[in-house]
């Protein structure tokens, strides 16, 4: 019995040792509860209730659910919240595959839809594609028929304008002749009026000699023949004159 005693205080120290090591390092090593609690404290409420007994409880913000109440350690507290926070983002992951798989089936369900749409798109893409080029070169024919043109009215232009100044030099000259002609018309009345005068006096003269004739006067101007006298009664004879 006395070394069974023995070996019992023996046995019974060396547990009692290690376990008071298990506590020291658990103590110095182990986890701080503390800090733990102050990085869940954005989505849960920690509560201690202090007493004869010190008690934890810790809630939700999200739900206002009561995960634990009158806990004896805030480990337990910690551990409860980060199980409901796994809880939570598990049921979140659970739903985020569940509606990854709807939209997936979704998705294959409007690709099959959108594949003969696509082939339609695409031939609708050539076609117009088509027209593009043909309405580029119907543009670029009228572009080049507009430049044809408007080289044309140039040209037109500038004949006009030629023709233009060509009116006016002729319009210049017309005036010009026509003040030569108004001075022309003026000489030639001046002209017939002295041909008018010239040919009174001759007339007069004339009378003059037959009047001299007649009285028997001789010279240089009287004929081979005398004159017949003219009666007294006859009018002399005026010259014609011309318009």
């Amino acid at each position: 019995m006395t070394n069974i005693s023995k070996i019992l205080c023996v046995f019974v120290l060396t547990a009692c040792l290690a376990f008071m090591g298990v506590a020291a390092v658990t103590a110095m090593g182990g986890a701080n509860w503390e800090i733990e609690r102050d990085r869940l404290t954005a989505d849960y409420t920690f509560e201690t209730t202090e007493g004869q007994v010190t008690t934890y409880g810790v809630k939700s913000h999200k739900d206002k659910k009561s995960l634990i109440t009158g806990g004896k350690s805030l480990a337990s507290t910690v551990i409860a919240a980060r199980k409901d926070m796994v809880d939570k983002q598990n049921q979140q992951i659970d739903g985020l595959k569940k509606e990854t798989s709807d939209l997936g089936t979704e998705k294959e369900k409007w690709e099959s839809l959108t594949e003969v749409d696509e082939a339609s798109m695409t031939a609708r893409c050539d076609e117009l594609a088509r027209e593009l080029a043909a309405l580029n070169k119907s543009i670029d024919d009228a572009s080049k028929q507009n430049i044809t043109t408007v080289e044309k009215t140039q040209s037109t232009l500038r004949r006009n304008e030629n023709r233009r100044e060509e009116v006016y030099r002729l319009l210049s000259q017309l005036d010009e002749i026509r003040t030569d002609l108004f001075q022309i018309n003026e000489q030639t009345k001046r002209l017939q009026d002295l041909l008018i005068r010239k040919r009174g006096v001759v007339s007069r003269l004339k009378r003059r000699q037959v009047q001299l004739v007649t009285s028997g006067a001789r010279g240089q101007y009287e004929s081979s023949s005398p004159p017949a006298k003219a009666p007294k009664d006859a009018p002399a004879k005026t010259p014609k004159t011309q318009p």
